[in-house]
């Protein structure tokens, strides 16, 4: 018997890249209640192997609802509890603005740039050697 399995749409996508011993989350689209989980997944990825740092960058996203903030303070408290260093970088008023109603900005690190984050982040171990990608820097 077959059957039609409908699986919303993920509205959120997050590109990775590591460097110096910190890794870079570039999330795009929409943190929603359809791609919240996926998010939270992806970010969650992004500790394995105890880096020295998280930067989630959210200059991309286009929509941001309370469950992307409660995604963050998950994300940041195992951060915390792993002693990786975690920034965020967001511009926008959509992503700014619930961050700073709900005062969890300086909790997070909110920053309004990447170098800013890298800046606040700086300090860790020197894990893992440049891989060459530099699109913060652009």
């Amino acid at each position: 018997m077959e059957q039609d399995v409908h699986l919303p749409p993920v509205n959120v996508g997050v590109a990775v890249a590591r460097r110096r011993g910190v890794v870079f989350a570039d999330v795009r689209g929409e943190v929603d209640t359809d791609s919240y989980r996926h998010l939270r997944q992806e970010l969650f990825s992004c500790l394995d192997g105890r880096p020295a740092a998280l930067v989630v960058d959210l200059r991309h996203v286009d929509f941001f609802g309370s469950l992307g903030i409660a995604v963050l303070m998950e994300v940041h408290e195992r951060a915390t509890e792993l002693g990786v260093a975690f920034a965020l970088v967001a511009e926008h008023r959509t992503v700014v603005e619930p961050i700073r109603i709900t005062e969890v900005g300086e909790l997070l690190g909110l920053c309004s740039t990447v170098e800013e984050a890298v800046a606040r982040v700086e300090g860790g171990p020197d894990r893992d050697e440049d891989d060459g990608f530099s699109w913060w820097s652009s």
